[in-house]
């Protein structure tokens, strides 16, 4: 039964981890903030009346509206302190009483993962390259985390100039054949009621930002193929099956699509703070990597996630959260 209250709260939860947010925001920004900047958009809204507590006795409203700034804000206390029992010394931030202290991480990986789930957009000018650069990070972090003999590229929609991924489908899938090695899979075979080369106007990537493998030496069929979903916005939640438990996109494009039934991963730079919440993600998605994990797997891969993208990353950080600096 308590692990159902959990799920049940798991609104509850999300609206706290969004407040956290806006405190680690604060504190990235300014150094240091009060637990309270993360209650900022609440109290702009007049919403705080969730975090009100029913008194028998009749208290003036100043009084109330005090109790539920201080009940939001301990709700922002437990969910800062949750995420540094979780992550340890990776945790980019230190808690003092309700002062919130900013401690720059060594990969940038979390402040990365922050500013682009608290982006005003991810599609206008700029900010368009945040979830591109997110798609590249999880390839990258898949890579580390398989180990040695991993490969991986990133197939999501658009194109960018970072690196080669053809605009059309077909094209996506003749690299990724060639790239897996010659043993038959990834083959464009599309349905026949299917056009040969759809438009990109038409078919874009079918779900699939990011696939990574590993092959073993004999040389013969058969690789772990990772297949990664990543979803951005507030509206994560409407993406889990974008890659479906049976691959049915995929294989109305491509057969064989893999000889070994593939893993498929789902991603997204937000912290996902309700346990049982998090446990159905993965039962529905995939294995699921949320901020959380994607950090300390960067800490564990600190090497080459600072070679490969730590500068880059400071500056698309910047992007969202204005005045960012290294150092």
């Amino acid at each position: 039964m308590a692990q159902l209250v959990r799920w049940e709260s798991r609104r509850h939860d999300d609206r706290v981890a969004t407040n956290a947010d806006q405190s680690e925001i604060a504190a990235v920004r300014y150094g240091s903030c009060n637990l309270e900047a993360g209650t900022f958009d609440d109290r702009v809204a007049e919403s705080l009346d969730d975090y009100e507590v029913s008194d028998p006795q009749p208290v003036p409203d100043w009084a109330s509206r005090d109790a539920a700034l201080d009940n939001a804000t301990s709700d922002i206390g437990i969910e800062i302190r949750r995420r540094q029992q979780i992550l340890g010394g990776g945790y980019p931030f230190h808690l003092t009483g309700n002062i919130l202290q900013y401690r720059p991480s060594s990969t940038l990986v979390y402040e990365f993962c922050l500013a682009v789930s608290q982006s005003p957009s991810l599609n206008q000018g700029d900010y368009a390259r945040l979830p591109v650069a997110f798609e590249r990070l999880v390839r990258d972090v898949l890579v580390c985390f398989l180990g040695p003999g991993t490969n991986g590229v990133r197939t999501g929609w658009p194109p960018d100039g970072h690196e080669i991924r053809p605009p059309r489908f077909k094209d996506v899938s003749r690299q990724l054949h060639s790239a897996t090695g010659a043993t038959g899979e990834w083959w464009w075979s599309p349905d026949n009621n299917l056009p040969h080369d759809p438009d990109s106007r038409h078919v874009k990537d079918e779900g699939l930002d990011v696939v990574v493998w590993k092959g073993i030496a004999d040389g013969r069929p058969g690789k772990l193929f990772v297949l990664g979903q990543c979803a951005c916005g507030n509206d994560y939640q409407t993406k889990f099956y974008d890659i479906s438990a049976d691959f049915a996109k995929l294989k109305k494009w491509m057969k064989p699509l893999s000889f070994a039934t593939p893993l498929r991963v789902f991603s997204t730079p937000r912290h996902i703070p309700n346990d049982a919440f998090f446990a159905e993600v993965n039962r529905e998605a995939g294995l699921t990597f949320d901020r959380a994990r994607i950090a300390l797997l960067a800490v564990e891969a600190a090497d080459y996630v600072t070679n490969q993208a730590r500068e880059p990353y400071a500056d698309l950080i910047s992007i969202a959260i204005s005045g960012f600096r290294v150092g």
